[in-house]
């Protein structure tokens, strides 16, 4: 009875450690399944992660440079557009201090002198309101009576500085103003200002 006691206890804790181990190698097993799938996909999320922060980073960092590259150009063009404007007002004035009045009376008695004319036509000079007596008694202080009467200076308010002459009654007239003067400078003056700034930014 004994024999048969000690043997079926035997048994019991033989059958209960074989399955115990068993299930404890089950549950390990599982465990390190799970836990490598766990790893598999921590490593996975943490690329996906890495990536999108690269491409975020790189995206920051294209968009930074673009706004840089358009402050750039942004800053060039501003510049080049205060330098113009500052470059006008310079020649402007210096145009306007060129356009004495006796340089204007000179001016315009070389180009009546050179001016033909017709029978009863009359040559109409539109100047400044400030410079008009002064002109007038300069011009006329050295032409013959007869020229005088085809000669009219008159004021116009479309003049600030030099003057326009035509015929009068004529739409056409050739502008020698400080602006026209102005205008036609720019047209030489203002690309080699450009290109000048190009250079220096290139």
């Amino acid at each position: 009875m004994d024999v048969k006691l000690e043997s079926l206890i035997e048994k019991i804790r033989k059958d209960g450690v074989e399955e115990a181990q068993k299930t404890a190698t089950e549950i390990i097993d599982k465990a390190q399944q799970k836990a490598t799938s766990i790893i598999n996909q921590a490593n996975t999320e943490s690329d996906a992660i890495v990536k999108q922060a690269e491409a975020q980073a790189q995206k920051l960092k294209s968009n930074t440079e673009n706004s840089l590259k358009q402050a750039a150009r942004d800053l060039v063009l501003a510049l080049r557009e205060q330098i113009n404007k500052l470059f006008d007002k310079i020649l402007k004035r210096k145009i306007s201090e060129e356009l004495s009045p006796e340089y204007l009376k000179e001016l315009i008695l070389s180009l009546v002198s050179k001016w033909s004319p017709k029978d009863g036509e009359v040559i109409e000079v539109l100047v400044a309101k400030n410079e008009q007596k002064k002109l007038v008694d300069l011009i006329f202080s050295q032409i013959k009576k007869e020229a005088r009467d085809r000669i009219e200076l008159k004021v116009s308010g479309a003049v600030s500085k030099g003057f326009r002459i035509g015929i009068k009654g004529d739409a056409a007239y050739y502008d020698f103003t400080d602006e026209s003067i102005l205008e036609s400078l720019k047209v030489f003056l203002n690309p080699a200002i450009s290109a000048m700034l190009d250079s220096s930014n290139g």
